[in-house]
C-alpha cells in the first residue's frame, strides 16, 4: 500500500512485514525517514507521521555536513560522498548576474519536489519486450515522485514499484531533458539506499571462470567499497546482488537482513558507503567508468531496476523472497510451458568439435533411452567451425558435419520424443569467418590500433543496428527452419579495444542489442527457450532472467566444486533456473574422480542436465543413469517450485544440507553432501523446516524404498537420523511425502 500524508507531505510504503518512508521537507527536498521491519501487530493505519525529529545533518559544524539522507543524492550539494546522479549542463538557461563567470560546464544538480502519482502500468528501463507472460499477472502499484531542478529544465522521476507479499520494492529513475541544450550524465545510479546505522556486514559472492559464486561475508570499513563489473556482460568476478545486516544479529533463519539485486546485464557498480557517522548508504546502477549518457533536448531515459527487500528470517528468508519473486515476476512463462525445466543432454563433452551426424544420432538414441527430454548439440555444427579458430559469425549448418542437412538429426530427435536445441555465440566472430571477411568493420576496435583476439575471436559491434539486425535474422531463420526449441546462448570473452560507432555508450548499447535480439526471437517463437551462458556464470542477473529460462552457472561440473558454486547461486536465484550437469567420473577441468551418486545428488539440486559421453557407458551404467533420472522426475516439482532451506552450510562442517519444501508442506526433498569430514567429528542432525507438525511423512530413497517415517514435528525437532557413513564425498537425496 502507498500512503501520502498531504499535511506533513510524508510517503509511507507499507508491505507485508516491512515499510519504506520518506518526506518532502520545507525546501522541497526528499528526505529518507526509514526502511525496515514493521511491528507484527501493525495495521495499515500505523504509519510514520513525518513529525520533526533530531536531525544530525543540520548541526552547523563545518566538517559535519553532507549527511542529510536525501532519497536522491546529487553532485553539487553532495561532493564529499558518493552521489546518485552527477550531471553536466553546458550553460545556464538565464543570463549570468553581473560579475559572474560561466564556469562551464555546470556540474551542479538540485532536485526539488514537483508532485507524485500512483500508477499500475509503470515499467523500468530495459524491461522485457517479448510479450510473454510471467506467472503472476496481478497489477502492482508504482509510486512515481517527480522532481525538478529549479534552474535547469531537467526532471527526475523516482519510481517505487511494490510487491508487498515478498517485502520487495523495485527502484528506478526516469530522466527527462525538457530544456533547449543537451545534458550529460557522468554518474547515473538507479537508486541510492539508506540503511540503519551499523548495518555493515555484507554477504555477497565473488570468483572467476570455473570458480563462480563463492560466498563471502565481511565487515564494511569506513569509506566506499565497490562491487562491480567493467564488462559487456554481468561478469564472473562479482554478481550484482547483496545482503546486509548488523554484525551478530542475523543468521541463516533469524535476524533482519536487507537485500537487493540489479536487473541489468552490462557494466554495473554497487557502491557500499559507510559514513563517518556509521550510517550506511548503497548506490547501484551503471558503472561510471568510461560512461556516457547524453540526453538531447526533449529526450528521456529510463534506467533499469534495483530490486530491494527486507527479510525478518535471516539470509534464508531473503533468499526465499528473491526466489519466489523471480519465479512469479521475472522468468518468462511461454504459452506451451511444460511447467518444469526438462532433463537436458548436451553433447559437448562427448564429442567436442568432432561432430558428425552418426555420433549425434547415437547419443540422441541413448539419451532418449535413459529419460532425457531435450537434446542439445553444442559448438561445432556451423560454418568452418572444426576448432575454436574459425567459423564464429557464420550461423549456417556445416555440410561437412551434416552432409544430409540438420533436418535428419532434428527429425530423429523429435521421433525419439525429445526437443532439439543448439549452442550459439551470437555476439562473437572469428577473423577466419565469412562474416569478418565481408565486414571487418563490424567488430569493436579503435582505428589504427591492433585488434586483440581472445579465444581466437573478436566482439561484434552491437552499437551498429545493422549488426544486431543481421544476427537476429540468422538466428530467426535457424529457429524457423529446424524447429529449434532451445538455444544455449554463450559469450566467451571480455572486451578489449571497446571502440564503437556508439562511442562510450557501447557499454549500454551492447546490452540493449542482446536484449533486443532475445526479445524479438521469443516474440516470434513463443515456444523457444534460452539458456544464458557466458563462459559459465558470467551473465546471470535479473535482467537476463527476464528473457531466459535457465542459467549455465559454471563450466566447472566437478561435484565437489559445484556444491560451493550452487550454494552461492542459491543466495539470490532459484533452483528452477540453475542448470546442473552430471558429467564424467573423471572431471575434464579438475581431473578429480567422483562417484556417480555424488554427481547426481549435486546436479539434482537444480535443473538436471547430462553431459557425459553416453557412448562410453556400459548398459549397466546407462540403466543407473536412467534410475537417477526417473527419481529426479519424481522430485522435480518440489526442487523447482519448492522453498529452499539451507539447513547446514559449508562454512559449518564442510557439509551442505538443503531442503526444498512445497509451500503447503505436503512434500519435501532432503539433500545432503559432505565435501570433507574428519574422523571423530559428529555432525548434529539437520532439522527440517516448513513441514506440518501433525502430518506423518514417509521418507523414500532413490529406489522408492521407505527408509524412515516420522511426524513433521519429529523431523523439525530431531531431523532425519544420520546414516553413520560420514566420509568425504558422502551424499544422499531423499523424498518426503505426507501420508496422513
Amino acid at each position: 500500500m502507498i500512503h501520502f500524508n498531504s499535511e506533513t507531505r510524508t510517503f509511507n510504503l507499507l508491505l507485508r512485514s516491512s515499510y519504506y518512508a520518506f518526506q518532502v521537507d520545507a525546501d522541497g527536498r526528499l528526505i529518507h525517514l526509514g526502511w525496515g521491519p514493521r511491528p507484527q501487530d501493525a495495521s495499515g493505519e500505523d504509519q510514520i507521521s513525518g513529525k520533526p525529529v533530531f536531525e544530525p545533518y543540520n548541526i552547523p559544524w563545518s566538517f559535519i555536513t553532507q549527511f542529510r539522507p536525501d532519497e536522491v543524492l546529487t553532485f553539487g550539494e553532495i561532493t564529499s560522498f558518493y552521489p546518485t546522479l552527477k550531471v553536466s549542463f553546458p550553460g545556464l538557461p538565464v543570463p549570468l548576474k553581473e560579475g559572474e563567470s560561466p564556469h562551464l560546464p555546470l556540474r551542479d544538480l538540485r532536485l526539488r519536489y514537483a508532485g507524485y502519482e500512483i500508477v499500475t502500468g509503470a515499467k523500468p528501463g530495459l524491461a522485457p519486450a517479448h510479450g510473454l507472460p510471467v506467472r503472476e499477472l496481478s497489477p502492482r502499484e508504482t509510486l512515481r515522485v517527480r522532481l525538478q531542478d529549479p534552474l535547469q529544465s531537467l526532471y527526475v522521476t523516482l519510481c517505487y514499484r511494490l510487491d508487498p507479499e515478498h517485502d520487495i520494492i523495485e527502484r528506478w529513475c526516469e530522466l527527462e531533458n525538457a530544456g533547449q541544450q543537451p545534458v550529460s550524465f557522468d554518474i547515473c545510479c538507479f537508486a541510492s539506499l539508506h540503511l540503519p546505522n551499523g548495518t555493515n556486514e555484507l554477504t555477497s559472492v565473488s570468483g572467476t571462470w570455473a570458480r563462480e559464486f563463492t560466498p563471502q561475508r565481511q565487515r564494511l570499513s569506513q569509506g566506499v567499497q565497490m562491487m562491480e563489473s567493467r564488462n559487456l556482460q554481468t561478469g564472473h568476478n562479482s554478481n550484482p546482488f547483496f545482503m546486509l545486516n548488523r554484525p551478530g544479529q542475523a543468521w541463516e533463519e533469524s535476524g533482519v537482513v536487507y537485500f537487493g539485486a540489479l536487473a541489468y546485464s552490462g557494466a554495473w557498480q554497487i557502491a557500499l558507503e559507510q559514513l563517518p557517522t556509521l550510517d550506511i548508504r548503497l548506490h547501484a546502477g551503471y558503472h561510471p567508468f568510461d560512461f556516457q549518457l547524453d540526453l538531447a533536448p526533449g529526450e528521456r531515459h529510463v534506467t533499469p531496476a534495483l530490486v530491494i527487500g527486507v527479510s525478518l528470517q535471516g539470509w534464508g528468508g531473503a533468499s526465499r523472497r528473491l526466489h519466489d519473486f523471480v519465479r512469479r515476476h521475472v522468468l518468462p512463462c511461454p504459452p506451451q510451458d511444460a511447467q518444469w525445466r526438462p532433463v537436458l543432454y548436451n553433447s559437448w563433452e562427448a564429442t567436442y568439435f568432432n561432430l558428425s551426424f552418426e555420433n549425434q544420432v547415437e547419443l540422441a538414441r541413448k539419451a532418449a533411452s535413459i529419460g532425457v527430454e531435450l537434446f542439445c548439440v553444442d559448438d561445432g555444427w556451423f560454418g568452418a567451425r572444426r576448432s575454436d579458430t574459425a567459423g564464429l559469425g557464420d550461423w549456417v549448418v556445416s555440410p561437412d558435419v551434416f552432409p544430409g542437412g540438420l533436418e535428419l538429426l532434428v527429425d530423429e530427435v523429435h521421433r525419439l520424443g525429445m526437443q532439439f536445441g543448439l549452442w550459439v555465440e551470437p555476439e562473437m566472430v572469428n577473423p577466419d569467418s565469412d562474416l569478418y571477411r565481408l565486414h571487418p568493420d563490424w567488430v569493436l576496435h579503435f582505428p589504427g590500433r591492433p585488434r586483440t583476439t581472445a579465444r581466437n575471436q573478436l566482439i561484434l559491434d552491437f552499437g551498429r543496428t545493422e549488426v544486431v539486425e543481421h544476427i537476429f535474422s540468422l538466428l530467426d531463420a535457424l529457429v524457423e527452419r529446424y524447429s529449434i526449441a532451445f538455444f544455449k546462448w554463450d559469450m566467451n570473452r571480455l572486451a578489449t579495444e571497446p571502440g564503437s560507432v556508439a562511442g562510450k555508450a557501447i557499454w549500454r548499447r551492447h546490452v540493449e542489442g542482446v536484449y533486443r535480439i532475445m526479445d524479438r526471437l521469443r516474440q516470434q517463437h513463443p515456444g523457444l527457450d534460452i539458456q544464458t551462458c557466458s563462459g559459465g556464470g558470467g551473465r546471470i542477473d535479473l535482467g537476463m532472467f527476464g528473457r531466459t529460462d535457465q542459467a549455465w552457472v559454471s563450466d566447472n561440473t566437478d561435484a565437489f566444486d559445484r556444491v560451493r558454486i550452487q550454494e552461492g547461486f542459491s543466495l539470490a536465484y532459484p533452483a528452477c533456473c540453475m542448470e546442473a550437469w552430471v558429467t564424467h567420473e573423471k572431471n575434464h577441468i579438475t581431473q578429480r574422480v567422483t562417484p556417480l551418486n555424488l554427481r547426481f545428488d549435486v546436479a539434482m539440486r537444480g535443473a538436471l542436465g547430462i553431459g557425459s559421453s553416453l557412448n562410453e557407458l556400459s548398459q549397466a551404467e546407462l540403466a543407473e543413469y536412467a534410475s537417477f533420472i526417473q527419481f529426479y522426475k519424481m522430485i522435480r516439482p518440489v526442487v523447482q517450485a519448492g522453498e529452499l532451506y539451507r539447513l547446514e552450510r559449508l562454512e559449518e562442517f564442510d557439509a551442505s544440507v538443503i531442503e526444498y519444501v512445497l509451500p503447503d508442506g505436503s512434500e519435501a526433498v532432503y539433500s545432503e553432501v559432505l565435501r570433507d569430514h574428519q574422523v571423530g567429528v559428529f555432525r548434529p542432525a539437520a532439522l527440517l523446516k516448513g513441514l506440518q507438525s501433525r502430518l506423518v511423512y514417509m521418507v523414500l530413497d532413490r529406489s522408492n524404498t521407505e527408509v524412515y517415517r516420522a511426524t513433521g514435528y519429529e523431523l523439525m525437532v530431531q531431523g532425519i537420523p544420520p546414516a553413520m557413513l560420514d566420509y568425504p564425498g558422502y551424499s544422499r537425496t531423499l523424498y518426503l511425502r505426507a501420508v496422513q
